[in-house]
């Protein structure tokens, strides 16, 4: 932060912003939140995907802030973060609408013994906020009966209140199976789920690719679907014991072969399988789930908001409600240079910010297409573009985004005042 405010009377001005009361992470970013929601109400897709995860913010080795929760094993204290892009599938890149909410919040170090079953299966848990994101986002984009809003989770998604509680609302489910569940089958036939669809066979193939992680290279693999119509039953424990079943679909993707890396996925969607098609679509949207995990990277690494050295939790998260959104445009930046290169990169990026890039680089031309905009932006941060350099990562891309800013204030300062 002192780098970034330059003085010693901003920065103080910047602590007494994050230090007020009424600021807070969710009226910072609510405006975001809400343009987001009616940007999705309103788009022409046929189907809008709310991709969801929970992440953590780890603030161990900052000894200095006080009322950070428990993360971790118990011994490590910093936050947790669950956010929700909205997202347009399409083939090759996505669309990223915005972030549709968010939420931040400090986990509390719970002693072995000192609740009853009762008290604890009522507490509210990190499972809850699945289902608390839809419900915030609401009903009213879900009215919309030519758009297919669709939530998609990871095995922290398998929640039966949060199946529930979305389809109460019109919303649908795609989630992957963590827990093996009790079931009928179409034939009224009780039993657990991952048997049951691991012994369905295959009745489709589909090829996609699968990005890169820990630095290994994309590859591209051959999966075969298998899916069926189930009735999934609630837990016999809890408050959700006495509710009805859930009438869905159960989906097995997995790749044919005895390696132990091999890829699975066992699925569970609200969302109808009436044929092949339809089933191979959703094999596509649980794809698109990488999304939000390239958020939180852009966040982390990007942002380095794990690096931030404020006194208290509630500054943290205040900050988190300018970079949040800071993230979000950064990301739709980068999809969009690698959707749509050929794009002028003026429709998205202000004309100040061109003109300080192409004059600080030495570049021969006046209009940048997205693609170059991009590349330029990671050459301002320190990005070579070897061949064998491959893509930039998200710190070089933050230096770049951060010294162009600087740079462009600076020049609008300066035609301001001459």
């Amino acid at each position: 932060m002192p780098e970034q405010m330059g003085s010693w009377g901003d920065l103080k001005a910047a602590y007494r912003l994050l230090n007020e009361e009424d600021v807070t992470h969710k009226a910072l970013s609510q405006g975001h939140w809400l343009q987001t929601r009616q940007q999705a109400a309103m788009t022409e897709a046929r189907v809008v995907l709310f991709v969801q995860d929970t992440t953590e913010l780890d603030y161990t080795r900052q000894v200095k802030t006080k009322n950070l929760g428990h993360i971790g094993d118990g011994k490590g204290r910093g936050l947790m973060l669950h956010s929700c892009l909205a997202v347009v599938p399409q083939p090759g890149n996505p669309e990223i609408i915005g972030l549709a909410a968010q939420e931040v919040w400090r986990p509390e170090q719970i002693k072995r013994g000192s609740e009853t079953r009762t008290q604890r299966a009522y507490r509210r848990t990190q499972s809850d906020v699945w289902a608390e994101i839809v419900e915030a986002i609401g009903v009213a984009i879900a009215a919309r009966n030519t758009t297919n809003l669709v939530s998609v989770g990871d095995r922290g998604s398998d929640v039966f209140s949060y199946i529930r509680r979305a389809t109460a609302i019109n919303w649908n489910c795609l989630i992957r199976v963590c827990q093996d569940r009790v079931i009928h089958t179409v034939d009224g036939v009780k039993g657990r789920l991952l048997s049951f669809v691991r012994s369905v066979p295959a009745m489709a193939s589909k090829s996609i690719v699968l990005r890169g992680r820990d630095g290994e290279p994309k590859r591209s693999v051959n999966l075969l679907v298998a899916w069926s119509k189930v009735l999934i039953f609630p837990p016999t424990r809890g408050p959700e014991r006495r509710t009805q079943p859930i009438s869905c679909w159960c989906m097995r993707v997995w790749e044919a072969t005895d390696s132990p890396d091999a890829l699975e996925w066992v699925l569970l969607t609200t969302v109808p399988i009436s044929d092949t098609n339809c089933a191979l679509l959703q094999v596509d949207w649980y794809a698109v789930r990488w999304v939000i995990e390239e958020y939180h990277k852009c966040l982390k690494t990007g942002c380095a908001v794990e690096q931030r050295q404020l006194t208290t939790a509630a500054g943290l998260e205040r900050f988190l409600g300018f970079l949040a959104i800071v993230a979000v445009k950064l990301l739709q930046l980068r999809t969009l240079s690698r959707s749509h290169p050929k794009h002028l990169a003026s429709s998205v990026v202000p004309l100040i910010m061109l003109k300080v890039l192409i004059a600080r680089l030495g570049l021969l031309k006046w209009e940048l297409t997205l693609a170059e905009f991009w590349r330029g932006l990671a050459r301002l941060g320190g990005f070579i573009g070897r061949k064998s350099d491959g893509n930039p990562g998200w710190q070089t891309l933050w230096r770049g985004w951060s010294r162009l800013q600087d740079m462009s204030w600076g020049a609008s300062l300066a035609l301001e005042a001459f």
